[in-house]
């Protein structure tokens, strides 16, 4: 949805997705480009969530306050009104923020984790991932400032096991 008026425009997004796609590698030439699913509304809650949303700043925009600012709806237009209308639209028109995380999961491997708790790949050796990859559940932000908070934390550990004279070396077998 995309309103206009003379003081701004309104446009949302879901902040929390519970959806969840993949990437997965095709082959072992390192060019070849992964197959990747984002997986958008693959968990119906998103779309519920997206549909209220969309109802919810129709509701804003008809106040009196914003009402005075004489706003004018561009996309979908008043025609789409019903809930099935609403889910059709989002259907053909959802669009992403481009906050990619959580292809590389922290958590137990046995629960689809990637990397442990200090951002050890599980099963490989001296390799460790510290970037968005690794956030499991988004923020209701930009990723940037989590980013920051995993770089800090990924640094200490990485600082603790040099310090111990044993860089990369695992404290028990995560393979």
């Amino acid at each position: 949805m995309e309103m206009f008026w003379s003081e701004g425009t309104m446009v949302f997004a879901a902040q929390h997705p519970f959806s969840r796609g993949s990437v997965k590698l095709v082959s072992n030439d390192s060019f070849d480009f992964p197959a990747v699913d984002p997986g958008y509304l693959s968990n119906p809650l998103d779309l519920a969530v997206i549909v209220d949303a969309f109802k919810f700043a129709r509701a804003i925009v008809s106040t009196e306050a914003i009402s005075q600012l004489s706003p004018v709806e561009i996309v979908p237009g008043p025609g789409v009104s019903s809930d099935a209308d609403i889910e059709s639209y989002v259907r053909q028109n959802l669009a992403t923020f481009a906050h990619y995380a959580g292809t590389c999961s922290v958590g137990p491997r046995s629960a689809g984790g990637v990397v442990d708790d200090k951002f050890r790949v599980h099963g490989v050796k001296n390799l460790r991932v510290v970037d968005a990859s690794v956030i499991p559940l988004l923020p209701a932000a930009h990723t940037s400032s989590t980013v920051y908070a995993l770089a800090e934390k990924a640094a200490t550990s990485i600082l603790r096991d040099v310090g111990s004279g044993s860089p990369g070396r695992r404290d028990r077998d995560q393979g």
